[in-house]
């Protein structure tokens, strides 16, 4: 019963409002009824708009077995915990959810790498920063940088970078 609301300015620019609905009233003990399935999983994709802990019990089930976990920090404005930082193989923001969750600027790409480093430094391996139409950054944990293009489009414009 969760919503995620997008709203749009004429420019593209994106804003968004979140209600939890039934989403907020998971707990981590409920997540564990899933351990079976998480452990069986190729991968596994957590969002920000369940309970943190949530995220967390789900990280370390799927860490402990070995299977990547990829964390899409869009959802609910709210600091992210160091040990969930440690747990997932990718943290995956777009700039504004960088620049909120390090408090740091992101006006250039200079700047957008030390941020992606700071979540490094607290313990995220990988971070995949989504930059609209501008395409992304991929910091790995060895230190390379992996830049990509956005790709064309029909027509050529960027009407809505939500999800880019």
């Amino acid at each position: 019963t969760g919503q995620g609301i997008v709203m749009l300015t004429p420019d593209g620019a994106a804003s968004s409002i979140v209600v939890p609905g039934a989403n907020a009233g998971w707990t981590a003990e409920r997540a564990a009824s899933l351990e079976e399935l998480v452990c069986g999983a190729s991968a596994v994709l957590l969002q920000r708009e369940i309970p943190e802990e949530v995220n967390l019990a789900v990280a370390r089930a799927a860490c402990a077995a070995g299977v990547p976990v990829l964390q899409d920090v869009g959802g609910e404005d709210r600091p992210i915990d160091d040990e969930l930082l440690r747990e997932v193989a990718y943290v995956c923001p777009n700039e504004t959810e960088l620049e909120r969750l390090t408090g740091m600027a992101i006006g250039s790409e200079a700047e957008i790498l030390a941020a992606g480093r700071s979540l490094q430094s607290r313990g995220a391996r990988n971070v995949l920063v989504t930059l609209g139409g501008d395409g992304s950054l991929l910091l790995e944990e060895g230190g390379r940088v992996v830049r990509q293009g956005a790709l064309p489009i029909p027509g050529g414009r960027v009407v809505d970078a939500t999800g880019a």
